[in-house]
Order: C-alpha cells, then sequence, then structure tokens
C-alpha cells in the first residue's frame, strides 16, 4: 500500500474541508493535493485534539461557558494584572 499520492482537482470537486482551508479558494481552478498517512502520533494527537474541539462545542451549546467579563475577571485577580475592556 502506498503512503502517499499527489491528485490534480479541479476546486469545485474539493472535500469541503480542503475548501474551507484554502478560503473558498479560486473559481475555475484546478489544485494539486497531497495526500501523506499521518505517523501514530500525529494520528493521536489529531484525534485528541478533534476530541476536545467537540467537548468545547458541546459545552457552548448547553451554555456552559462563561462570560468574558467573567474570565477577565478571574484573569485579573489570578495574575494581578488589569486587562483592558
Amino acid at each position: 500500500m502506498r503512503e502517499s499520492a499527489l491528485l490534480m482537482m479541479r476546486g469545485d470537486k474539493l472535500q469541503p474541508e480542503l475548501a474551507a482551508a484554502l478560503e473558498g479558494g479560486e473559481a475555475g481552478a484546478i489544485y494539486e493535493v497531497h495526500v501523506h498517512k499521518a505517523s501514530a502520533e500525529d494520528a493521536a494527537y489529531f484525534l485528541e485534539t478533534r476530541a476536545k474541539v467537540q467537548d468545547g462545542l458541546a459545552d457552548i451549546e448547553a451554555g456552559e461557558v462563561l462570560d468574558s467579563d467573567e474570565v477577565h475577571a478571574e484573569l485579573e485577580e489570578k495574575f494581578g494584572i488589569t486587562i483592558r475592556r
């Protein structure tokens, strides 16, 4: 099995994640896409990070977030600093 491949494809055929990374891309452009199997360490980091993001999104959905003024007050107290608001 190959570990990587280089492909060329039209921008309108890119997966949504790739198109988003290109911020929409250029209309009618052809893109080279390099696909490479991630190392076990990189894959584990990716999965762990994705799980943390999903947990954060679930917290937001459930309303379990702090108001920015609350966060600033906690940081100011903890570190003895003043944060401009």
